[in-house]
This record gives structure tokens, sequence and C-alpha cells, in this order.
């Protein structure tokens, strides 16, 4: 294949558009955001048979989704089911467990750069089950080589975690824990299905982990609803400030996969941004204009999964119903990502089959890495160049040219920032490097 006449001809259909028209038409579309595909329907030309193949790649992160909640929150865009008996969830243990071994025989040189846990409330479970699921971390640190930065993670709710499974976390090799915050808002919360106990409560959490010496905590804040005001995220901070994590992430509302859910317009979720990034740095923590991401331990503040998946384009194997993996060539989703029911689920012997999967070109794969970047308000121009397999300043002349002379964009050292002006559309922004779809 001609990589080159590929990109030239496909993926810059604004050559002759004024671009400055086509950022205003997009900002106000939610569609644009850290998401994509922008629809389904859009990968439906590259899906094929079969499950993502990985020969190819020497790093990669490992993800192990949990579906399991006790509660449902109407603004949660994961695959999630309503807490299921112990037997229930053994069954789904046995199933992740016997498709992660596979997959580690099956590629026994791949030297794992994160380990991450996620759902769905994976602290939800049973006690003997929640011992099963931390344990699979050291079956594959047993089985294949990590990297210097490897920082496994897993996510939790206060109301959820006790100091047994404290205990435990620390004991499996786990070093940060990402709590689920969100807002303090007793109205808010119960809007939303959501209860995350008292502040004595989250207090008494914080310092069972110290006890058991957990190194990062990490604080999840959302914004963007409509219903959310300005006194609710003062709150909010002040909460965080007092439980004073190592990490704290702020996410903007997706409404991508909901249907129920209403969205504040682009310049309220700008101005909610940039009011909660003045007030965590001046808090004490490092936080780059554009990031979602704060620390105060001189990282970028997320798990090392996170941190090469975002900054870096690595590819990673996700484990559980609906779980999504990516590797160089493509992009995959196991079973259950289309509403399939756990009980389906659950009567085959794999979450590998039965999925989709997507063997992509590299602007489809490039637009994914771009999307993902909007987490951390920059991206890398050696990773668009090696998606690409051409020079990035050379196929996006045009666009690289008009985003950086109305400084939208700045480059440094081969990294594209986001500047102010930028982050207040940066779903339009990062769409003009999208192909075109219909």
């Amino acid at each position: 294949m001609n990589i080159g006449v590929q990109i030239s001809t496909t993926i810059i259909p604004f050559m002759t558009m004024n671009l400055e028209q086509i950022i205003q038409k997009r900002r106000t579309d939610v569609r644009y955001n850290t998401s994509y595909p922008l629809s389904s329907q859009d990968w439906m030309r590259y899906r094929v048979d079969g499950t993502l193949p990985f020969e190819n790649e020497r790093e990669m992160s490992l993800y192990i989704h949990v579906p399991f909640c006790r509660s449902l929150c109407k603004f949660c865009e994961y695959v999630k089911y309503l807490l299921a008996d112990k037997t229930v969830q053994h069954r789904y243990l046995d199933i992740v467990e016997t498709d992660m071994i596979r997959f580690m025989e099956d590629h026994p040189c791949v030297t794992f750069t994160g380990f991450d846990i996620g759902g769905g409330t994976p602290t939800s479970l049973c006690h003997s089950a929640f011992q099963r699921l931390v344990s699979l971390l050291n079956i594959a640190k047993e089985k294949n080589q990590i990297s210097s930065d490897f920082l496994p993670s897993i996510e939790a709710t206060f109301l959820t975690i006790d100091e047994e499974k404290i205990h435990m976390i620390h004991e499996a090799g786990f070093r940060r824990i990402s709590f689920g915050l969100q807002n303090v808002n007793s109205t808010f919360l119960q809007n939303n299905h959501r209860n995350d106990g008292t502040f004595a409560r989250q207090q008494e959490v914080f310092k069972l982990c110290h006890k058991y010496g957990i190194e990062i905590l990490n604080l999840d804040l959302m914004y963007g609803f409509v219903d959310q005001r300005k006194d609710d995220l003062l709150a909010t901070l002040s909460v965080a400030q007092l439980l004073d994590p190592e990490h704290l992430t702020v996410y903007e509302l997706r409404t991508n996969m909901l249907h129920d859910i209403d969205i504040k317009g682009s310049s309220a979720r700008n101005a909610q941004y940039h009011l909660l990034r003045r007030y965590i740095k001046e808090a004490g923590y490092d936080m780059r204009l554009g990031a979602n991401t704060a620390s105060r331990i001189s990282d970028d503040g997320v798990s090392s999964y996170l941190h090469h998946r975002m900054t870096g384009n690595g590819s990673y194997k996700g484990f559980g119903i609906a779980a999504q993996s990516k590797s160089r060539i493509g992009l995959s989703y196991n079973i259950g990502k289309n509403c399939k029911s756990l009980k389906k689920c659950l009567e085959q012997d794999t979450f590998e089959q039965g999925g989709d999967t997507y063997l992509l070109p590299p602007h489809e794969m490039l637009a994914k890495y771009l999307a993902i970047c909007g987490y951390c308000g920059r991206f890398r121009l050696s990773k668009m160049n090696e998606i690409l397999g051409v020079d990035a300043m050379t196929a996006f002349h045009d666009e690289f040219d008009f985003l950086t002379k109305h400084k939208y964009l700045r480059i440094n050292n081969g990294i594209a920032y986001l500047t102010r002006k930028e982050f207040s559309c940066y779903g339009a922004i990062l769409s003009l490097f999208y192909p075109a779809h219909e």
C-alpha cells in the first residue's frame, strides 16, 4: 500500500474550506470531545471477524473491566450491571483470568507498561472475588517483564472499599487508587444515583490507605452538567483540598453514549474547566493548560497505563465484558459492548468472541490517538509521523499553518500544545486532523 498516496487523498478534506468556519461550526457539537469515532457506524467498513492481532507488539499495558456496581450512575457511559451474587462474580473472574493467561502465553516476550483495573466499581465485589481480582496483577508480573515506570492502579468508591480490601490492594502490588468523588452536592448526587458517603467516611478511607502504604491516591471530579453551579465546584474542590490526594483528575461530561443527560454549552464548560484549574493550581498542584490531570508529586498525574496510552500512543489489551483493546493496526471491543445481557456474555467460555474488531487505516488510528490526547492537552508530532508513515507537518501543512498562525496551537520541541484560545474548542480543533465521514 502506498501510504503517502492514501494520506494525500483521504485525510486532508479541508484544503479548500475555511478552517475557521469549520471550528466555529463544530465547537458547539458535543460529539467532538475525547471520544472517537463520532459514530459507531463510521468504522463498519473496517470491521473484521476474529480477534485483534498483537504479533508485532513489544510493549503494551493491560486493563481489566469490572462491570458491577451497587448503583448505576446516570452519567456513566461505560457498560455496567447491578452487582450480581458471589457465584456470578466468580464466574466472571474465571473467564477474565482464562482470557488473560491465554493472551500472555501467546505473547510471552511483551513488556507490560501498565496494569489498571476499572469499571464499573471493582471494589464492589465480595471479598473472595476481590482477592482473586487483585491477584491477577501478580500473575501478569510473574509471566512477563514490566517496564521501569510500571505504576498499576485500581478504581474504587468510598462506600465499597474497606480496610481488608485496601490491605489486599497493597499486598497485590497496586501503588495507586483512584476514587470517584465527582461532586459533593447531595441533591446532584441523588439525582444521578450516586452516593459517596460522608466526609468523615472519606477521611477514614484515606487514612487507611496511608496506613497500608498506598503511594498515590487520586480523586476524580466532573464538570459540564447543566445543573452544576459554581458553588458546587468550589465546595467539591474544598473537600478535595482537605483530603489532599497526590493526584486530581477533572472529567468533562461526555454524552456520546448517553441519551438522557443534558450538558452545558461549550463556553460554560470551558469556564468551569478554567475555574477548576485555577483553584487546583492555587492548592499546590501542577496542572498544565489543557490537561485534565493534576499532580503534587512531579508526575503527569496518571497511572502508567494511562500515561502510555495518552502521550505515547501505547498499545493495550483489555479483558472483561466490553473491554477495549488497541494495537498498532486497529481496535477491538469484547463481547457486551452492544448491550448484550450479562447472562448471554457469561454463557461463553471467553469474552474474546462475539465482540467487534476493526483493522484501521493510518488516518483512523491517528484520529483515535488525537482524540485521547484531548485529555492531556498536547500531542507528539513524532507519534503522528509514526502512525501515518509520513511527516505530519507536511501532510497537514495547511492545518498546522492555520492553527499556529491563529494561536490555536503552539509547537515546542516536537510537541503541539493546546493554547488557552484553543482549549475552548479543543474537540473541534483536533477534528481538523480527522478523516471525513458521510
